[in-house]
């Protein structure tokens, strides 16, 4: 009877412990904030979750498509690492420092400098937006000013060139008219 008492004990024990395993086992295991915000920027990357699934779910759709469009091709690469860490996280939102290097196949590019931010809805973080992968203003402007610039340029070589066929042939001033050092002098020239 002592046998079946403990073998009865045994079981109960081993039973017992089957079930705090099985509970325990079910219930996901905690992870900080920063943990969180980290599996965000590498699950987006790796292209384990989807763009949908990481964005904010309280944005409105306005918002919400405008984000994902950045995402409009499947085939896109994607790298975000903290430039100085995930910063001290104090409450629902925060912003983080990222070099970004993103790659949609289709043209859109960028490798630049930004800033990622996140929310936390109900427990769980999101990104506030896909912000970070638009163009800087300062890179915006960069390239408006060397596009009217390179257009200016091109345009008095033009009408230097044209002004100066008129005047016969062309020899040294061939070459001068391509250096603005020389500018005043042509159109002088050709008065």
């Amino acid at each position: 009877m002592t046998n079946r008492k403990q073998v009865a004990r045994l079981m109960a024990i081993l039973g017992l412990l089957g079930v705090v395993m099985s509970i325990s086992a079910q219930s996901p295991a905690s992870t900080s904030d920063a943990d969180q915000i980290a599996g965000l920027m590498r699950s987006l990357g790796d292209h384990s979750k989807s763009p949908s699934d990481v964005l904010d779910p309280n944005l409105n759709p306005d918002e919400r498509d405008k984000n994902l469009h950045h995402f409009s091709t499947s085939q896109y690469e994607l790298s975000m690492t903290p430039t100085s860490g995930i910063p001290a996280i104090t409450g629902d939102a925060v912003s983080v420092p990222v070099r970004v290097h993103f790659d949609a196949k289709d043209g859109n590019t960028l490798d630049a400098n930004s800033t990622a931010q996140f929310i936390k809805r109900n427990g769980t973080w999101y990104f506030s937006n896909f912000a970070f992968l638009s163009w800087p203003a300062f890179l915006i402007v960069v390239l408006v000013v060397g596009l009217l610039v390179g257009i200016g340029y091109a345009a008095v070589v033009v009408v230097l060139m044209l002004r100066l066929f008129k005047h016969g042939p062309l020899g040294v001033n061939g070459i001068k008219m391509f250096f603005p050092i020389f500018w005043p002098q042509l159109f002088r020239q050709t008065r």
